[in-house]
């Protein structure tokens, strides 16, 4: 089933079709007042995509390999100027990850190289939020926000 989802107008993050719409009939943004809300929601729409579901399709495996690119890109804009060697290490992992696991080319381990890809963006994610004192993103809080119940395989690798 393809993602449906709402970009929040506080914070431009995309949430998914269970978005809260509050009494005023605006959606109730999870990273409203949060540091960093579109990377936040960058990474969990991810986290929470069909692409980790055992039954899930090479097209939406495809996508998340796309997604994921993306949110790379988006991670690399934000570090820009600034001097954290650790999160460029993470990202530089990360890229590296994303590289491996071109679902295109028939590997078999794209899914893990994938899942790797965007364990080193959450680490720069947390980088960046180390940086400013504050604690690390914890997808499991928002887990509601998103289609996935749970995210399989997560444990595995």
């Amino acid at each position: 089933m393809p993602f449906s989802s709402t970009t929040c107008p506080a914070c431009g993050a995309v949430l998914a079709s269970r978005s809260r719409v509050s009494e005023s009939g605006e959606i109730a943004c999870p990273y409203d007042g949060l540091a960093y809300p579109q990377l936040r929601a960058g990474h969990d729409r991810i986290y929470f995509g069909a692409w980790r579901k055992m039954d899930a399709s090479p097209a939406e495996i495809i996508r998340a390999y796309h997604w994921i690119g993306r949110h790379l890109k988006a991670i690399e804009r934000e570090l820009a100027g600034k001097d954290l060697p650790a999160a460029r290490r993470d990202l530089s992992k990360a890229a590296e990850a994303y590289h491996s696991g071109d679902p295109h080319e028939d590997s078999r381990d794209a899914l893990r190289f994938m899942d790797h890809a965007l364990s080193y963006a959450h680490r720069v994610i947390d980088d960046l939020l180390h940086e400013m004192g504050l604690p690390s993103h914890a997808p499991m809080d928002f887990a509601e926000w998103y289609d996935a119940v749970e995210v399989p395989f997560r444990d595995e690798w």
